[in-house]
């Protein structure tokens, strides 16, 4: 099943990358959290991935806290390079993420973690 995902990464490379990764799905890209926030306004998404560190005002947990908030069937996936445990602990404690991946991720885990959220979350909400 084809599902519609949201990547926020202000890479373009990355968010290439993403894209193959995940090229069963219908993707759209996003470069900032502003972005990502309004692109849900105009779109359903089943899932939101986004990367921690962005060149923006706020940073990819922060989008997630607000996605958890304002849609809450809304998988939520924080990737990242930053491997300080802190931001791991942050992720985990204010629940906004329902994974944790860092990069670089492996292709098939993050295939297998998302499929296995979502379709959990589609049994949840049937």
């Amino acid at each position: 099943m084809s599902y519609a995902i949201l990547i926020c990464d202000d890479d373009p490379d990355t968010r290439g990358a993403m894209k193959r990764t995940l090229r069963d799905h219908d993707i759209t890209e996003v470069g900032s959290p502003r972005d990502a926030l309004a692109m849900m306004k105009t779109k359903a998404f089943a899932a939101v991935i986004s990367d921690f560190t962005l060149e923006a005002d706020t940073d990819g947990l922060d989008l997630l806290q607000h996605v958890r908030i304002q849609y809450p069937d809304t998988v939520r996936i924080l990737v990242t390079g930053n491997r300080d445990m802190q931001v791991a602990a942050r992720a985990v404690n204010e629940g906004a993420v329902d994974r944790y991946f860092s990069k670089p991720w492996d292709d098939d885990n993050l295939r297998d973690a998302l499929e296995i959220l979502l379709r959990s979350r589609q049994r949840s909400a049937s």
